[in-house]
């Protein structure tokens, strides 16, 4: 008698979800928003497996364009993995002049994930800088 496989499910404990934005604001041309001030706002965020142990960890884009699919990857102890602006759109969110949504990564194990927002004027040097750790929820 054959017996059924067993299909072992992840079991994502962990969840975080990063406020993530890639925009300007450029006013007098196609990029004016009355969403932020003046300016250029860029976002990336850091995620580091303080495991001892490989995890598996899961991310996906949610936004008023869409939700994207989560992408599973595994993380090695101590590894570290970095999602940037540019990145947004391997998630299949299509955008033309900006982005703004959340990033959001399910886990196995706990993480520290990292963002950092940048701004500064158009073809200028970044003014602010503000980087913060983003709370865990457990799920």
């Amino acid at each position: 008698m054959a017996r059924a496989a067993k299909i072992q499910r992840t079991r994502y404990r962990f969840q975080y979800a990063v406020k993530f934005i890639c925009t300007a604001n450029i006013p007098g041309t196609s990029q004016t928003t009355d969403a932020f001030l003046p300016g250029i706002y860029q976002t990336a965020v850091n995620i580091h497996n303080p495991q001892t142990i490989k995890i598996k960890m899961r991310k996906k884009i949610a936004s008023p364009l869409g939700i994207s699919k989560y992408f599973e990857a595994i993380l090695e102890p101590d590894g570290v993995e970095r999602v940037t602006c540019s990145q947004v759109q391997d998630f299949g969110i299509t955008f033309i002049h900006g982005f703004e949504g959340f990033l959001v990564v399910e886990s196995t194990h706990s993480l520290d994930v990292t963002a950092v927002y940048t701004a500064g004027g158009r073809g200028a040097e970044v003014s602010s800088i503000d980087v913060e750790q983003i709370k865990e929820r457990k799920l």
